[in-house]
C-alpha cells in the first residue's frame, strides 16, 4: 500500500460536514488498528514490539507473512508479522500521537484479518443536522445511528418528543389523581354516615327505662320541634332511653293536645311514657303558649293572650296598668316592654303572672347593657321600636345614628325635628303606610314627629333584642335621612342632604304607583 492508498490528512482535506470527518479518522485509526502497531517504512513494513504482550512463537507461525514485490533495491522480502493486539493502548491513540504524517508508506500486508462482527442491538435515532451544505439548505439528513445514540453538540438536535403522548400521560395520571381523591371522599362519606346511622340506630329503637326516673332535669321545648326531634333531643340528654319509645308513646296518648313550646321539668332516666305525659300535659295542669313578634303593638299582645287564655281583652287591659310591674315611671302603657319571644304557662296562671314573664326578659336587658335609670330605659325601648319600624335589622346600628343626627336641634337638616312617617301612622292608630298632608301636619297627634320635636311619647311596638342592641351603641356617620324605596326587598337609601333624599323619595313613589296594593292605595 502506498501512501496515496491511505486515507489522506484531514488537516489537508476539505469536509463537507463534521460528521464526513469524523468518519475519516475514524478510517484513519481502524487502519491503524489493523496493522497492530506495525511502523511503515520505504523498506517495508517493521514490527514494533508489542506494550502488552510479547510475539508468540506459535501465532508468529500461523500469521507466516507472504512475500510481496517492493519497488526498492531489495526486491521481493519477508515481512515479519505478529498476531494483532485488539487491546493494545497504542492502536487507539489519536494520529498526531504517531509519527506517520512524516513516513512513506509502500507497502501494506495483503492478507489482513477482518473486522470482528458487531451483533449488539441497539436503538435506532434519527434527525437532522445543522450543516453548511452545498445547496444552502443547511440542513443534511442523518443516517440511522447504529450505536443507538448522538452526541448533543452545537447544531445537533435532541431526540424528538411526542407531545401528544406527554399530553395523555399527563391527563392519565390526573385522572387518577382524581379518582382517588374522589374515593377517598366518598369512603369518608360513608365513615360518616355508618357513624351517624349508628347513632340513630342506638337512639331508634324501642328500649325504655323502667321508671320511675332520677334527678330532676329542666328542657325546654323550641318552637317548630316535633316529636321525633324532642325524642332525639331526650335520648341525647338520657331522660328517655329511646326516640322510638318515645314518639310511641305520644302516638298512644289519649290527648289531642300537642306539645308545646316552653320549659319542662323532666327526670333523668324516666320512662317514655311518662316524659310524654309531661310535655302533653296529660294529668297536670295545662299549659299555654303566647308567641310574640318583633314590632307587634300592645293590642295585638292583648288579644293574642285572650285567644290563648279564658281572659278577655278588656280584663287584660285592665290589669296591664304599668305601675304594677317594673317598667319605667315614664311608660304610660306597657308598650315596648313586653319582650319578644315564645312563652308557655300554666292554664291557670292570672293576669298579673302571665305579664309578668312576658316583661321579665326586657328587665334581663336593661341589666345587660347597664342601663339602670328609668328614663333612659324608657327612651332605649323608645328608639329600638322606632328602629324595628323603619329599619332593616342590618341597618338598624346606622338608622340609630342617624336618629342621633336628627334629634340633635343645631342640625341644620332637621333642626331636632325626627319626622318620621311610622310614629304618625302608630298615632293615627292605623296601619297604612301612607297618610295625606293633612295628617302630616296634624298636631292633635302626639306621636306626630312632623310637628313635634324630639322622641315621641313613648315606644310604638315591641322591639327586638338586635334593636335594643343597637339603640344602645348608635353608629356615626354624616346622613339625616333614610327612605326605604322598595317595600319587598327592604332596599334602603341614605343621604346627607335633602335634595338627594327628595331623589330617593320620588324613586319610592314610583314604587309604589306601580305596586299600590303593597302600599296600601288598593
Amino acid at each position: 500500500m502506498t501512501d496515496n492508498d491511505l486515507p489522506e490528512e484531514s488537516s489537508q482535506r476539505q469536509f463537507r460536514s463534521r460528521r464526513e470527518r469524523r468518519e475519516y479518522e475514524r478510517s484513519r485509526r481502524a487502519a491503524r488498528q489493523v496493522a497492530g502497531g506495525d511502523t511503515f517504512t520505504d523498506e517495508g513494513i517493521q514490527a514494533e514490539p508489542s506494550e502488552t504482550e510479547e510475539p508468540s512463537p506459535e501465532l508468529d507461525e500461523e500469521f507466516r507473512p507472504q512475500p510481496l514485490a517492493a519497488d526498492g533495491p531489495g526486491g521481493l522480502q519477508e515481512i515479519p508479522r505478529r498476531p494483532v493486539n485488539y487491546s493494545s493502548s497504542s492502536a487507539m491513540e489519536e494520529p498526531h500521537s504517531r509519527a506517520h504524517d512524516t513516513i512513506r508508506h509502500d507497502r501494506v500486508p495483503a492478507d489482513l484479518p477482518e473486522f470482528p462482527e458487531d451483533i449488539r442491538t441497539y436503538p435506532k435515532l434519527s434527525g437532522t443536522v445543522e450543516t453548511d451544505s452545498e445547496d444552502g439548505s443547511g440542513d443534511t439528513p442523518t443516517e440511522e445511528n447504529p450505536l443507538g445514540y448522538m452526541l448533543v453538540g452545537e447544531g445537533m438536535p435532541l431526540p424528538e418528543i411526542d407531545e401528544e403522548e406527554v399530553k395523555t400521560r399527563k391527563t392519565r395520571k390526573r385522572r387518577r389523581t382524581i379518582v382517588m381523591l374522589t374515593s377517598f371522599a366518598v369512603f369518608l362519606g360513608l365513615l360518616a354516615i355508618v357513624g351517624i346511622g349508628v347513632g340513630q340506630l342506638v337512639g331508634w329503637n324501642n328500649k325504655d327505662f323502667p321508671g320511675p326516673g332520677g334527678e330532676e332535669v329542666a328542657f325546654e321545648v323550641k318552637p317548630g320541634e316535633g316529636p321525633i326531634v324532642i325524642g332525639n333531643r331526650l335520648v341525647e340528654e338520657n331522660i328517655v332511653a329511646s326516640t322510638r319509645a318515645f314518639r310511641d308513646a305520644v302516638e298512644a296518648s289519649d290527648t289531642t293536645a300537642q306539645i308545646q313550646p316552653g320549659d319542662y321539668t323532666l327526670r333523668y332516666e324516666m320512662p317514655a311514657r311518662d316524659a310524654a305525659e309531661v310535655l302533653l300535659g296529660v294529668g297536670v295542669p295545662g299549659m299555654n303558649y303566647v308567641h310574640v313578634n318583633s314590632g307587634h303593638r300592645i293590642d295585638d299582645v292583648f288579644a293574642h293572650i285572650a285567644e290563648r287564655t279564658d281572659y278577655t281583652v278588656e280584663e287584660i287591659e285592665e290589669a296591664a296598668d304599668p305601675t304594677n310591674f317594673e317598667v319605667p315611671a315614664e311608660a304610660a302603657t306597657l308598650e315596648g316592654y313586653i319582650a319578644v319571644g315564645e312563652y308557655h304557662f300554666p292554664l291557670d296562671a292570672s293576669i298579673q303572672e302571665i305579664l309578668e314573664i312576658m316583661i321579665e326578659p326586657t328587665i334581663q336587658e336593661f341589666d345587660r347593657l347597664g342601663v339602670t335609670d328609668g328614663a333612659e330605659q324608657h327612651r332605649l325601648v323608645t328608639v329600638a321600636s322606632i328602629l324595628e319600624a323603619e329599619a332593616r335589622p342590618e341597618d338598624f346600628a346606622l338608622v340609630a345614628g342617624i336618629i342621633e343626627n336628627r334629634l340633635d336641634r343645631s342640625n341644620p337638616e332637621t333642626a331636632g325635628f325626627l319626622q318620621i312617617d311610622a310614629t304618625v301612622i302608630y298615632g293615627m292608630g292605623v296601619r297604612q303606610l301612607q297618610f295625606s298632608a293633612d295628617d302630616r301636619h296634624d298636631a292633635s297627634n302626639e306621636y306626630n314627629t312632623y310637628v313635634h320635636r324630639g322622641l315621641p311619647p313613648g315606644p310604638i311596638g315591641a322591639p327586638s333584642i338586635d334593636a335594643l342592641d343597637a339603640a344602645a351603641a348608635p353608629k356615626d356617620s354624616d346622613y339625616y335621612y333614610w327612605i326605604t324605596t322598595n317595600i319587598e326587598t327592604g332596599e334602603t337609601k341614605f343621604s346627607s342632604t335633602y335634595e338627594q333624599h327628595q331623589g330617593y323619595q320620588q324613586e319610592y313613589r314610583a314604587y309604589c304607583d306601580d305596586n299600590p296594593e303593597i302600599c296600601g292605595r288598593g
